[in-house]
C-alpha cells in the first residue's frame, strides 16, 4: 500500500510539474499564457509529458508586463515596496500609491506565496479548499473600498484568473513539489529585451499579431 501511495505521488508530481512548466514557461519567454489551465483542458502523454487542449482562451502580453509580473515576484522577496509600485505601474495600475502598494502585495504575497516558499509543500499548504485564499480576498477588497476602489487593468484581471486556475490545479492533482525551484528555473535567464526579440521573431513567423 505503501509502495503504490509513493508511485501514485510519484505520478502526481510528474504530471504536476509538467502542468507548471507548460503555463510559465511560455509566458517568461514568449508573453503568452493558456489562459484556462482546468484539468479538462490537458492529457498525459505515455512519455510523461502533456498535451494541451482548447486554446479558446489565449493572451499575450507585452515584454515590459512580463517583466512587471517577474519584478513584483522579485519586490516580495526582497520586500522592496519601490520594485512593487514599479511593476504594478507595469502592470497598467495607474497613480501607485504607497498605500495602494501596501494593499495590492497583500493579494500579490498570497497569490506567489507557492513560489516565494523554498521547500517541498502543496500550493494550500494543508489549508481547506474552501477557505483558501477566502480571508485575503475579503481583506483586500475591504482596503480597496475603504480607499475608494480601484480600477484594475484588464492584464491584471485576466493574469490573476489564470494563475488562480493554475493552482487550483495543481491542488487538484496534490502535487508535493519545490514550486519556488520549479519557477526559478524558469525565469534564470530572463532578459526583457531578449523576450522582446524572441516574441518578435516567432509571432511573425507564426502570423500571429504582436500584442498592442
Amino acid at each position: 500500500m505503501v509502495e503504490f501511495e509513493n508511485a501514485a505521488l510519484e505520478a502526481r508530481n510528474a504530471v504536476s510539474t509538467a502542468l507548471f512548466k507548460a503555463w510559465w514557461s511560455p509566458f517568461a519567454r514568449y508573453g503568452a499564457i493558456h489562459g484556462d489551465p482546468h484539468l479538462g483542458n490537458y492529457a498525459v502523454r505515455e512519455d510523461g509529458g502533456i498535451n494541451l487542449m482548447d486554446f479558446g482562451c489565449v493572451r499575450t502580453f507585452t515584454p515590459k508586463f512580463v517583466e512587471g509580473v517577474i519584478g513584483l515576484y522579485r519586490a516580495l522577496q526582497k520586500r522592496d515596496d519601490a520594485l512593487a509600485a514599479k511593476s504594478y505601474r507595469a502592470w497598467g495600475f495607474a497613480k501607485v500609491t504607497p498605500q495602494m502598494v501596501g494593499v495590492l502585495n497583500l493579494w500579490a504575497r498570497f497569490i506567489f506565496t507557492p513560489l516565494l516558499d523554498d521547500r517541498e509543500r502543496l500550493v494550500d499548504d494543508g489549508v481547506p479548499a474552501a477557505e483558501y485564499g477566502l480571508k485575503q480576498a475579503n481583506e483586500v477588497h475591504a482596503k480597496l473600498k475603504a480607499m475608494g476602489g480601484i480600477r484594475p487593468p484588464r492584464e491584471f484581471v485576466f493574469m490573476d484568473r489564470a494563475a488562480i486556475g493554475l493552482g487550483g490545479a495543481l491542488i487538484r492533482l496534490g502535487a508535493r513539489l519545490n514550486f519556488h525551484k520549479l519557477f526559478e528555473e524558469e525565469i534564470a535567464d530572463f532578459d526583457v529585451n531578449a523576450l522582446e526579440k524572441r516574441q518578435r521573431a516567432s509571432f511573425k513567423n507564426a502570423g500571429v499579431p504582436l500584442p498592442a
